[in-house]
């Protein structure tokens, strides 16, 4: 048999419009050719799909049992071209995002909120691999949105401001430096550092790996944690020292015994992006809700909070 899919709309325009006349109108075409396209089929069938009365056409008993299969692949080739339309718009589908050189994602089922009301069908999934290369995984298409500090000079990636930190150095509350105000690049003098797995041929040194070396300190140890949890959980047991953004470090201080001291002032507050190839209004939508919450910190009754408050809190 070779049924095409114009014989299951055929039938099911008949039927409904009742007529070969308003049939062929709903289907622009001819009279003729409707005609030309059902006797095809019931030649192709072996069987009358239609017995006529005047005018007007009246299904057969196998008639209908063609129809019957005629309306659920009819509407599941419906349901199929919407869910690949809405899945090319970014209506439907799953957002792949990650974090250059952080697997924290606290701060993601507050996004996840707000970005559920404008995307509801759109599910958002974590890459923690690609934490070391997010900008090669997003140019692979593995990636939906990198949050990333290095920017590389591509012209199919857009990098859209979203995030501005501040190196914070984390240690025990029993650590000996814990009473520091400020950290001095000094401070790090014969220290055991815990800085996070970084990727050198992206030949962007972290900033204060690079300064601690301009200035010749030695420390006792150096060690890099892919986890952020990890780093968390060895600082707090005074095994070390860390260095971690503001925006990472936050929520860990309400439940840890740790404290965050910032960096020198010398060092300038850094910028994250929201680096993106593909344009879907998921993907829009992911972003607006980035820049949204991470605009600025608020406490409990909604006030703008200073960044020496959040920090210095028990």
């Amino acid at each position: 048999m070779n049924i095409s899919l114009h014989h299951f709309r055929l039938i099911e325009t008949i039927s409904k419009e009742g007529t070969l006349t308003k049939s062929a109108l709903t289907l622009h075409l001819t009279q003729s050719a409707l005609s030309h396209q059902l006797k095809e089929l019931e030649r192709i069938m072996g069987t009358e799909m239609f017995t006529r009365q005047g005018k007007m056409m009246q299904l057969t008993e196998n008639g209908t049992r063609f129809l019957q299969s005629a309306e659920k692949i009819l509407a599941e080739i419906k349901s199929l071209e919407e869910d690949i339309s809405n899945f090319k718009s970014g209506k439907t589908g799953k957002l792949n995002i990650s974090t250059q050189s952080y697997t924290a994602y606290h701060w993601l089922p507050g996004i996840i909120k707000s970005f559920n009301c404008v995307s509801p069908d759109t599910n958002i999934h974590i890459l923690s691999e690609a934490s070391k290369r997010p900008l090669e995984y997003l140019l692979r298409g593995d990636l939906d949105v990198a949050i990333v500090r290095t920017q590389m000079t591509n012209a199919k990636i857009t990098y859209v401001p979203v995030i501005l930190d501040r190196l914070m150095v984390v240690m025990c509350k029993d650590n000996e430096l814990a009473k520091k105000s400020v950290f001095e690049i000094a401070d790090f003098g014969n220290t055991e550092l815990i800085m996070p797995s970084y990727d050198a041929s992206y030949q962007d040194t972290p900033l204060i790996e690079h300064m601690i070396q301009a200035h010749h300190i030695k420390l006792k140890n150096h060690h890099r944690i892919h986890y952020t949890d990890t780093t968390i959980n060895m600082v707090e047991a005074n095994l070390g020292i860390g260095i971690m953004p503001d925006w990472i470090v936050k929520p860990y201080l309400r439940n840890h015994n740790i404290v965050a001291i910032p960096v020198t002032p010398d060092i300038d507050r850094r910028t994250w992006y929201a680096a993106t190839i593909k344009d879907s209004p998921a993907i829009q939508n992911f972003v607006s809700c980035l820049k949204e919450y991470f605009g600025t910190y608020k406490n409990e009754t909604g006030r703008k909070t200073k960044e020496t408050e959040i920090f210095k809190r028990d």
